[in-house]
């Protein structure tokens, strides 16, 4: 009994957090489509199965690398588990700057792969270029909150990823309803929003 406590008290977090990772998106079409219109609505949903893809690809490697640094960390292996954290860290540095470098340049080509209607292409195109230039701070959030949750703590990184919603949303409201930015202004706040996450993460690991 004690250990079944003790996996839904583990796993509750990261079933909160896939949802969240999931609200970044939903946000950014809820406050558009109201703030601008049906074809800004359009756009942003139009997005949502690529930066999908980006969000399970990053969750995909963070998850493998941590299962090394787990192993380290259970046999109580400082030397490992730093060395694990490091290259991992870095790892994410360097896949997130290729993911958003092939994001930019062949995102609006796989917008037109999949049959984005051209009453809302410009939109897409624009709300993926912004959205992409903070695909480092998106696999630095997803590859640090998996260190964390490798070492046994998976209520830091929900926390972190409530507080980057919470901005997210507010951001939205902001650029979008307030100044009037349409989608970029969603996008934008997404971006600054995933940026928090990451520094929170960062700080965390640092401590």
């Amino acid at each position: 009994d004690n250990v079944a406590a003790v996996l839904v008290k583990f796993s509750l977090p990261l079933i909160i957090s896939g949802i969240l990772q999931q609200l970044y998106n939903w946000a950014d079409a809820f406050i558009v489509g109201h703030a601008v219109g049906e074809s800004a609505l359009a756009a942003v949903g139009a997005t949502s199965a690529l930066l999908n893809l980006m969000n399970g690809f990053f969750i995909g490697l963070s998850t493998g690398a941590t299962v090394l640094l787990s192993q380290f960390y259970g046999a109580k292996s400082k030397q490992g588990v730093q060395d694990t954290l490091h290259t991992g860290v870095a790892l994410s540095l360097v896949l997130g700057a290729v993911v958003m470098t092939l994001g930019y340049s062949l995102g609006p080509k796989i917008l037109g792969l999949m049959n984005t209607p051209e009453s809302c292409m410009d939109d897409a195109v624009l709300y993926i270029k912004i959205y992409f230039a903070g695909a480092i701070a998106s696999m630095l959030y997803n590859m640090g909150a998996g260190i964390l949750r490798a070492m046994g703590d998976s209520r830091k990184p929900t926390m972190f990823l409530m507080a980057a919603c919470g901005v997210n949303i507010v951001l939205d409201i902001l650029c979008v309803v307030v100044l009037k930015l349409g989608v970029a202004g969603a996008a934008i706040a997404t971006g600054f929003s995933q940026g928090v996450s990451a520094g929170m993460v960062t700080v965390a690991l640092l401590r």
